[in-house]
């Protein structure tokens, strides 16, 4: 499968699901998606029905309460959303935990341990199998995973398990941008630094000036590097993970 040149961003028409859609960065890519003129499926643990009242969302967005580590409700979130559109263009996996940090290693159980991995690294699996064959029988689509530069420097304020989670789902990327091409799905990653988030509005130690650009990220500052990933401006681009966190990772 040989995919189309590169082209505008436009994604009138397109159908994308979200995971981690409520609030944050994943409600930030819903809003960027739907601008651009795409159907979003806004799944999430957490209700997302705030989205449908939104003015910017009219009829283009169906919301999906699902456990991202619940193979039956993935199953569940996705098969309502084909049915209501028919086909599934654009995946975003963007459900994340930051989970508990701050202590040493042989104080982490493994509880914690799992829990993390589970909810970042196992459910991007989990999504993206659960979309692959409606992509391969489409032959295209676009995967975009969001990392973290923890996962490339072994984060500033996280733990091991959170870390691991990350670095996890770069190599993730990689292996399916390999497997995928053949079909013509493009999978390629996100990794923000230090961005203004539920997650981190409570840390004093995030602070602006860490940052060469002078400021931390803001959700929108995701968004559209996401666009871009999952327009045609970059049909020729898979297997990438590109660093958004303002020059931070120069510095480490």
């Amino acid at each position: 499968m040989i995919p189309d040149i590169s082209g505008p961003t436009s994604l009138e028409g397109k159908i994308a699901i979200v995971t981690g859609a409520s609030r944050g960065i994943g409600k930030a890519i819903t809003l960027a998606l739907m601008r651009e003129g795409a159907y979003v499926g806004a799944i999430d643990v957490l209700p997302c029905e705030s989205m449908v009242d939104l003015p910017a969302a009219k009829e283009k967005v169906i919301t999906a309460t699902c456990d991202v580590t619940n193979e039956l409700e993935i199953k569940n979130a996705v098969e309502s959303i084909v049915s209501q559109w028919g086909r599934v263009d654009i995946l975003v996996n963007n459900a994340a935990i930051v989970g508990v940090y701050g202590k040493e290693l042989e104080d982490f159980t493994i509880d914690e341990w799992e829990n993390l991995l589970k909810t970042n690294l196992e459910s991007t699996f989990l999504m993206t199998r659960e979309i692959w064959p409606y992509m391969k029988e489409a032959g295209k689509g676009k995967v975009i995973c969001i990392g973290s530069i923890a996962g490339k420097i072994g984060g500033f304020f996280a733990g091991p398990h959170y870390c691991a989670s990350k670095s996890g789902i770069h190599g993730f990327v990689k292996w399916a941008a390999k497997n995928g091409a053949k079909y013509g799905i493009h999978v390629n990653g996100i990794a923000p630094g230090p961005t203004v988030t539920k997650m981190t509005e409570n840390e004093p130690l995030i602070k602006d000036d860490m940052v060469p650009l002078g400021r931390l990220g803001q959700p929108e500052d995701i968004a559209e590097v996401v666009i871009f990933l999952s327009s045609q401006a970059s049909n020729f681009m898979t297997g990438c993970v590109l660093d958004v966190n303002g020059g931070l990772l120069m510095t480490q």
